[in-house]
């Protein structure tokens, strides 16, 4: 798309011959004859360049620089001063009034395409800048959020890590001990799930999260997350509810990732739900898509924040109010769903609580019916 220049000067001929050699060179031209249908015609937008007569009936060219520079997108935009006059100190009261540059009439064609293309390569080049360090602004901060993120999950299993372990070396043969190291277990597999999510959504946001699919046993898998929750439940006095009945014997999927999406998901939910609640799983088919549904008893999330809970330091009122950010733990759910070819959110789970929904594609039949019984 071509550049669109403004041409802005009180005289016919001076308009006509520099629409003609900047649309020779391959230039859009707009055309202004004073300085207020200068402003009037920038204000519409999409200006590369003005080039500007200083000396002109009503406002004049110096005044209608520095009126140029106070509208919007104004102040990035080159802003060449053209002028008859011999005067030494236009020059300087052209820059002083904000101008780029200053050329002398009678112009010629080919120093004036060579100031336009300059000024307007240098702007580009200066808007790419810019938008390369908002970018490494962006980055920085979301270095120094995920720093502040990570020391604040990791400090609270490593201190139970090493208050359990301290423990079972004073007490080896004490009956707490076994609990203790429970909690020293727990706590490990807590970290250790933080760091497969802090690498899984770096390898995610590189392109590098491709699912292995394989036969992935439903029945299985149920087992395995029913294990895998039962001493974070009786932790909390928490017990978990499985709805399976309607899953089929097995699904293509990436086994790895389905299991620590819905790992992620119950410990969301067991982290948010009261002393005595329920933690649900359960599993819904459609014709076209398979559904499991991780609801809990907690304070819920506000429906105008449902849609950026999945974000990447998303902040969200209600479910942490004691935490900077919600983590990497729902993003990495996000990510490994849509790497399957589904889509997660989530909802209201009535009365109270919230439910996180994962639903994939259906894929071929493998056996309908459960055989969990």
């Amino acid at each position: 798309m071509s550049a669109r220049i403004l041409v802005v000067d009180d005289t016919l001929q001076n308009r006509v011959l520099a629409e003609a050699q900047l649309e020779a060179a391959g230039y859009e031209v707009a055309l202004a004859e004073s300085g207020e249908e200068a402003l009037a015609q920038f204000g519409r937008g999409g200006v590369a360049l003005v080039l500007l007569d200083i000396m002109m009936p009503g406002i004049d060219g110096f005044e209608t620089c520095k009126r140029l520079r106070r509208l919007e997108g104004g102040a990035d935009v080159p802003i060449l001063f053209l002028t008859a006059s011999h005067d030494a100190s236009m020059h300087d009261r052209a820059i002083d009034a904000g101008g780029d540059d200053f050329l002398r009439k009678p112009i010629d064609r080919t120093e004036l395409l060579l100031r336009v293309r300059s000024l307007i390569r240098i702007t580009r080049l200066q808007a790419e800048l810019r938008k390369e360090r908002d970018q490494l602004v962006r980055v920085q901060r979301h270095k120094d959020l995920l720093s502040a993120l990570l020391v604040h999950d990791l400090k609270n299993p490593l201190s139970s890590v090493l208050a359990n372990s301290q423990f079972v070396l004073e007490n080896p043969t004490d009956e707490e001990a076994t609990g203790a190291l429970e909690d020293v277990i727990s706590a490990a597999e807590a970290i250790h799930q933080m760091v497969l999510n802090l690498l899984d959504v770096g390898r995610a946001e590189d392109g590098a999260l491709a699912p292995a699919i394989e036969e992935v046993d439903l029945h299985r898998l149920f087992e395995e997350l029913d294990r895998y929750s039962r001493r974070r439940l009786a932790t909390r006095q928490q017990r978990l509810e499985l709805g399976r009945e309607a899953a089929p014997r097995a699904i293509r999927a990436d086994a790895a990732l389905l299991s620590r999406t819905l790992q992620n998901l119950l410990d969301n939910s067991m982290k948010y739900s009261p002393p005595g609640s329920a933690i649900g799983l359960d599993v819904e088919v459609t014709p076209a898509a398979l559904r499991f549904r991780v609801r809990d008893d907690g304070p819920g999330i506000p429906a105008d924040q449902r849609a950026r809970i999945f974000e990447k330091y998303a902040q969200v009122d209600g479910r942490a109010p004691d935490r900077a950010s919600r983590g990497l733990g729902l993003v990495f759910c996000r990510l490994a769903t849509e790497a399957h070819g589904g889509r997660i959110w989530v909802e209201e789970n009535p009365p109270r609580g919230s439910a996180f929904v994962v639903e994939l594609p259906s894929s071929p039949s493998l056996g309908g019916g459960n055989d969990a019984d």
